[in-house]
């Protein structure tokens, strides 16, 4: 009797272990050819295009709203044909930048919340301290993959060399993007700026 009175209590912690924190975000993938064609700025035989996220790439991308804590990615793809090296700078970039680490802070998941609001359900059933534990510990790994994730697919300053491809996403607050602005790369061997003027494409809420 014993044994079946707890039956409820072990489904009840097995179906919240079952919704522990989590991170699963897909690898940003290149835009797709056609998209780059009709729409990218070239210059010297470099081109580039940007593209605004959805909150539905977001959730496919990043694995949260970010749009809605405020900040808008923009997908930037630099495509370099040419025989040159360049160097691309984030203060090159028209518009405001936000760190990664500043983006990914404002969706992590509330690990003390989350383990406090079980940790108080287990005052009156004691199965609830198996998924307090276990969600704290998934809770606190989700936001470090998080992090990881956020700063891998984040534009930084870099060389974009010669026959080479560069898909990076810049996160950029929602009070002061634009759909149109510049990116201003560098020559590395000359120091001769090369400059382009985007259009933002499929900017959606």
């Amino acid at each position: 009797m014993k044994i079946k009175s707890l039956a409820p209590f072990t489904l009840l912690a097995a179906a919240l272990l079952s919704s522990c924190a989590s991170y699963k975000a897909s690898p940003l993938y290149d835009l797709s050819p056609d998209l780059v064609r009709t729409s990218s700025r070239e210059n010297e035989g470099v081109s580039i295009a940007a593209k605004a996220f959805t909150r539905q790439d977001c959730e496919r991308y990043l694995d949260r709203d970010v749009i809605g804590q405020g900040y808008q990615p923009i997908q930037l793809y630099i495509q370099n044909d040419s025989d040159k090296n360049y160097i691309f700078s984030l203060d090159r970039v028209g518009l405001p930048i936000a760190r990664p680490e500043e983006v990914a802070e404002t969706v992590h998941t509330s690990t003390v919340g989350r383990v406090v609001g079980y940790s108080v359900g287990a005052l009156f059933l004691w199965p609830l301290v198996i998924p307090a534990v276990v969600d704290g510990i998934k809770s606190s790994e989700a936001n470090t993959a998080l992090n990881s994730d956020f700063e891998a697919k984040a534009a930084r300053d870099r060389i974009v060399f010669s026959h080479s491809r560069q898909n990076t996403l810049l996160f950029v607050p929602t009070s002061a993007y634009q759909n149109a602005f510049t990116v201003t790369l560098i020559d590395q061997e000359s120091q001769k700026p090369n400059e382009f003027h985007l259009v933002v494409l499929n900017k959606n809420s």
